[in-house]
């Protein structure tokens, strides 16, 4: 009898294990629809949203993807750990106060912006047909690889290159500081304004 429980009892293990994903943590979210993280609330994971707009005014300790219609916000004092990507018809925004430790990275047909006070550690990346608007702190580079624009406006620092790939220009405003290499390596121009 000891034999037969201790096997059921293994079993039902094994079950419940294939049933939990292999590559989810416990802490990561994921949702349809659209979904606000208020101040002072923290996800200790990834967060994935589809079809939603995401507005993130707390931290996120991983990265932040959303996919389908709708846009990505970190506002206020937001804070993300990881990386930000939108890779649908919606945009990035990256406003206030906010801070995204990662790459800002968005594929499709919405602009990348990072305004205000906020800044980005890492690259950010617009891969569709949107532009990279840029009016605050990128730590790393600004690559456009879309048939969009570069936009560096009097606020812009961006302390790694700034680099357009396609058919783009790069609109470079008075004020704007670039402490790498300004390259349009496509069909576009670089223009100041």
């Amino acid at each position: 009898m000891k034999i037969r429980t201790a096997i059921a009892g293994a079993a039902v293990a094994a079950f419940a294990l294939t049933l939990t994903p292999a590559v989810a943590h416990a802490d990561d979210v994921v949702r349809n629809g659209n979904y606000t993280l208020s101040a002072g609330r923290t996800i200790d994971g990834d967060l994935t949203v589809r079809n939603g707009t995401v507005v993130l005014r707390g931290t996120v300790k991983g990265n932040v993807r959303q996919t389908g219609s709708g846009n990505v916000i970190v506002e206020n004092r937001g804070y993300v750990e990881g990386n930000v990507v939108e890779s649908s018809g919606g945009g990035v925004t990256v406003r206030g106060y906010a801070t995204v430790e990662g790459n800002v990275e968005e594929y499709d047909t919405g602009n990348a912006t990072v305004q205000g006070s906020a800044t980005v550690d890492g690259n950010v990346i617009e891969k569709g047909n949107g532009s990279a608007l840029i009016n605050a702190r990128v730590n790393g580079n600004v690559e456009e690889e879309g048939y969009d624009h570069i936009y560096l406006y009097g606020s812009a620092r961006v302390d790694g290159n700034a680099i357009e790939k396609h058919t783009g220009n790069i609109y470079r405003y008075s004020g704007s500081r670039v402490s790498g290499d300004i390259e349009e390596s496509g069909a576009g121009r670089v223009i100041r304004r």
